[in-house]
């Protein structure tokens, strides 16, 4: 929850254009829509560039919004919006894109799914940062750089098991503190459980942002 004091601040830098209220916005919010568009669209490169162009809209409407709430949903909203005329624009010459055009503009409910997981990744990268030293450094180099346990324990000069530990420990806690942010609307729970848990069988890479 954003203290009141700091809604204030950020709405009204950004109503004024003060640098430190988008620098506050793009920190908060870039990486889940880039992980948002590309959950969408299938494509890192095109996510990035809808992600950046939806900030570029938010700067120029900088006088319409009144809350945090706003801007998020603004946010989102026009990130979606791209992505469907990406996906528009393309659907001839990718039969699996045209299916995840039907089924994104026929399902809400699959909207609000893709982004419950951006919002989720936002919470574990930001838990991330308050890992131990190297419990943070081996969670990066595995679900951010993609390296294998061998090339880590090469890398820090460390045992494979050391790495191992290191790793197991870091989902552990990672999941400890997700259920201590109060995640109890269910389908936010199961989203954080669904990425920690592909995260903890190497199946799955954190967005490569």
């Amino acid at each position: 929850m954003v203290q009141p004091e700091l809604e204030i601040n950020i709405i009204g830098g950004l109503k004024k254009r003060h640098p430190h209220a988008m620098n506050y916005l793009f920190k908060r919010h870039y990486k889940p829509l880039c992980y948002f568009a590309w959950q969408l669209t299938g494509d890192k490169g095109e996510a990035e560039d809808i992600a950046g162009e939806v900030f570029i809209k938010l700067w120029r409407k900088h006088m319409d919004f009144d809350s945090l709430r706003n801007v998020r949903a603004f946010l989102y909203i026009a990130a979606r919006n791209a992505c469907f005329d990406y996906l528009k624009h393309i659907q001839r010459k990718n039969a699996s894109h045209e299916e995840l055009l039907f089924l994104a503009e026929s399902s809400e409910e699959y909207i609000q799914h893709r982004m419950a997981r951006a919002e989720i990744l936002q919470l574990i990268l930001y838990e991330v940062e308050t890992l131990p030293p190297v419990r943070r450094q081996i969670f990066k180099m595995i679900y951010l750089e993609d390296l294998s346990t061998a090339q880590i324990a090469e890398r820090l000069q460390i045992t494979t098991d050391t790495v191992r530990v290191q790793k197991a420990r870091a989902i552990n806690l990672l999941r400890t503190q997700v259920l201590k942010k109060g995640l109890v609307y269910f389908p936010l729970l199961l989203a954080a459980w669904a990425i920690l848990a592909h995260a903890g069988r190497g199946a799955y890479m954190i967005y490569p942002g």
